[in-house]
């Protein structure tokens, strides 16, 4: 894998730039491979660089059109783009119908002269059948890639973190994840099913920071402490209330930090969640509107923070992504489904 074009290091000095100015830059991207992207999760690699893994990833040239996943790369204000030799999805799609969207990542490592390793987690989505919004969710699965310094990361494996299910109350494994000490850990999401909810409830899990793929150390909170079956995990956040499929959660500070819809992405408003352990107590605060658009067929969803980002201000920045129902008019004009950022207090 290779990255294009090629950006010189991070300066040595920090630059703290402004929401301004990274809009400016959002707006500025002009990809061969990259012309818009949703979710837009990151971490900052131990040589300064910031790696961004999308989502759906639109290429208006090129054929196909769309990929199910990208990574970009930063350094400064240059940004590059991780390709492979045909320039495809830099996570493998499963087959013809089932691909891998990225939620959640979280880097570190590379001690020792090791390189520093990348866990990306996915879920794998069938796009074959219906389901909510027109696509199912299978599971969960962790790409790992490794990155030396200046270099381009290579990705190293895929694994499967929960087998295939079509349940619609399943957990989303991946939603979120957050290092802190030895562990990672990881966030998932679930619809009850119940009538009028529209939020998900919320649950978290640990595992191992040195390797998340081995999937029988992983640990879940059950309520009072970590236990090894996933069928014990409670929720840590009601539905009433609760957040997106997608979302973030962050150590900062002394405590964590959680951004998301409240209600889920139908609803019209930024929240941010803290506490002052991975599994709470969470108290919500109300920060900015972000219209889901279900009347005007302009989304704005999947807000996350990117605490790596230090602005300016000393405030958080989050982005919020975005779409239109008009895939014709996203073909002319792809800033329009590209991530917008904002602030909020720490």
């Amino acid at each position: 894998m290779t990255l294009s074009p090629s950006c010189p290091a991070p300066p040595a000095r920090e630059i703290r730039p402004t929401v301004q100015q990274l809009n400016q830059l959002g707006k500025a991207i002009d990809l061969p491979t990259w012309q818009a992207g949703d979710i837009g999760a990151s971490a900052r690699l131990a040589d300064g660089r910031i790696v961004w893994l999308f989502g759906d990833t639109l290429r208006p040239n090129m054929d196909p059109s769309l990929v199910a996943n990208s990574m970009l790369v930063t350094s400064g204000e240059c940004v590059s783009q991780l390709l492979d030799a045909a320039k495809g999805p830099v996570i493998p799609d499963v087959s013809e119908n089932v691909v891998r969207w990225p939620m959640s990542v979280v880097a570190g490592g590379g001690d020792d002269g090791d390189p520093e390793l990348i866990a990306v987690l996915c879920s794998r989505i069938d796009r074959g059948h219906s389901g909510e919004f027109g696509f199912t969710f299978l599971g969960t699965s962790a790409a790992v890639f490794a990155a030396q310094p200046g270099e381009a990361p290579q990705l190293v494996k895929v694994v499967d973190i929960t087998p295939d299910s079509r349940r619609a109350d399943q957990i989303n494994w991946g939603a979120a994840a957050t290092l802190s000490g030895d562990w990672i850990y990881v966030y998932g999401t679930r619809l009850t099913g119940q009538k009028y909810d529209v939020g998900r409830e919320l649950y978290v899990a640990r595992a191992p920071r040195s390797d998340p793929g081995a999937r029988h150390r992983w640990r879940f909170w059950d309520g009072d402490g970590w236990v090894a079956g996933a069928d014990a995990a409670q929720a840590v956040l009601p539905s009433d209330g609760g957040v997106s499929q997608t979302l973030s959660v962050d150590r900062i500070g002394a405590g964590f930090v959680a951004v998301s819809k409240r209600n889920g992405d139908v609803s019209d408003f930024v929240y941010k969640w803290t506490a002052p352990d991975p599994w709470g107590p969470w108290r919500p605060v109300e920060e900015l509107k972000a219209p889901a658009g279900l009347d005007t067929g302009r989304y704005e969803y999947a807000p996350l923070a990117h605490p790596e980002v230090r602005l300016r201000s000393g405030r958080l920045l989050i982005s919020i992504s975005r779409n239109t129902n008009d895939f014709q008019h996203l073909l002319k004009d792809p800033v329009i489904g590209r991530p917008v950022f904002a602030a909020l207090p720490r």
